[in-house]
């Protein structure tokens, strides 16, 4: 699930790089919608950070004192990219009220720079940190921490955009691991309630076609 998210990450990254990159360059209500996007990815991601520092490393740590190195590289990575988020989220309210060719150089540029240490840090959590955790706590553990940090505490409407944000795209297996971290009922409504929503901020942002999930909320 982890890895599920962060490519998610990955792609929003990627699409925004792209299209701040590539002419005819975003105008109007696209501009504005690429920029709330983006300051919303590092709300998300500031969370997703979060949830760990507080939650998923201490209690790896007490499970396994041996995996203090990597939580403490963890740690100190998460360090590293939070000025970095923070450069973004300034340089993307700039965006969205100034239309002039610095304002979008500067959020390209600041997106560039968050990459530089936000993608090896996703890679480096994938590849070195999660086979730690996998070894270190339950799935009945990681399960109560999932629960506790990143959705209990969210309305069922934020829920439904971030799920189908992180299903956007995805291959047909982690969608039913995706989906099926609701209830049944919980789950129906936000495959069902939110769709549209998102498939017309999708559009907005990203242009006519770009949202598509790999399978079809009638498969849930």
């Amino acid at each position: 699930m982890m890895g599920v998210v962060h490519d998610a990450y990955r792609r929003d990254f990627e699409r925004a790089r792209h299209a701040l990159a590539t002419p005819p360059y975003p105008n109007g209500p696209r501009r504005k919608a690429i920029a709330e996007h983006v300051a919303w990815l590092m709300r998300l991601l500031h969370d997703h950070h979060t949830g760990e520092d507080n939650g998923l490393w201490p209690l790896v740590l007490r499970r396994n004192p041996d995996s203090a190195a990597i939580l403490e590289a963890m740690d100190a990575d998460h360090a590293r990219i939070a000025p970095a988020m923070e450069t973004v989220t300034t340089a993307a309210a700039a965006y969205a009220s100034d239309d002039a060719a610095p304002a979008r150089t500067e959020l390209l540029a600041a997106l560039d720079n968050l990459c530089e240490v936000v993608l090896p840090h996703l890679r480096r959590e994938e590849d070195e940190a999660m086979p730690v955790v996998s070894a270190s706590i339950t799935a009945a553990e990681w399960d109560a921490w999932d629960q506790e940090h990143n959705i209990k505490p969210k309305p069922l409407m934020q829920l439904g955009e971030e799920a189908h944000w992180v299903i956007d795209g995805i291959d047909p297996v982690r969608y039913q691991v995706v989906i099926h971290l609701l209830p049944a009922i919980p789950r129906f409504i936000v495959l069902r309630g939110f769709a549209r929503k998102y498939r017309r901020r999708a559009t907005t942002v990203w242009g006519p076609g770009t949202y598509g999930p790999a399978t079809t909320p009638t498969n849930a």
